[in-house]
């Protein structure tokens, strides 16, 4: 059975989103999303949280290579978490802006990549986090309606020739 691009598509978004979620486990010591959960002394919640999402994506990306009516569920279910981990991460942000700034610019440095003071002030500002959050969710719709559009792909190859 041949794809459609909007099935590639989201193949390519949840193998992307996988792959980053295994290395913000893997080195999390260099994430500030890390260092938010951990200055509330919450740091099981950073792995519990980042666990679940990075499970749904990996689960999202085999459905996709093996269409099945349980996949259209678990790829909404990846998108909910995706959301869900972005929103809390976001909340907790705001309330230490300057500790959040302090680890990423640490992260930054530690992977050796620049940091530079006047994207750091435009970036760590309430306003600018949760209009990253709030394009993040429109993202996240917009895979969502992808996911929709293609309900017939996870139904079987009968269901999703008659509607192609």
């Amino acid at each position: 059975m041949r794809r459609p691009r909007s099935i590639i598509l989201l193949i390519v978004w949840f193998l992307w989103a996988t792959g980053k979620d295994l290395d913000g486990l893997a080195r999390f010591g260099t994430t500030a999303d890390y260092y938010i959960f951990a200055s509330i002394g919450a740091a099981w919640a950073y792995f519990a949280l980042a666990g679940v999402v990075f499970l749904f994506n990996a689960a999202a990306v085999f459905y996709l290579f093996r269409p099945q009516l349980v996949g259209y569920g678990v790829l909404f279910g990846a998108l909910a978490a995706g959301i869900g981990q972005n929103l809390v991460t976001t909340l907790l942000a705001v309330r230490d802006i300057q500790g959040v700034r302090e680890a990423y610019e640490i992260g930054r440095e530690l992977r050796g990549l620049p940091v530079r003071q006047e994207a750091m002030d435009m970036i760590f500002k309430p306003s600018a986090l949760w209009l990253a959050a709030g394009l993040a969710v429109l993202v996240y719709v917009a895979l969502a309606l992808l996911v929709r559009r293609n309900r017939s792909y996870f139904v079987g190859p009968a269901a999703y020739a008659a509607e192609a």
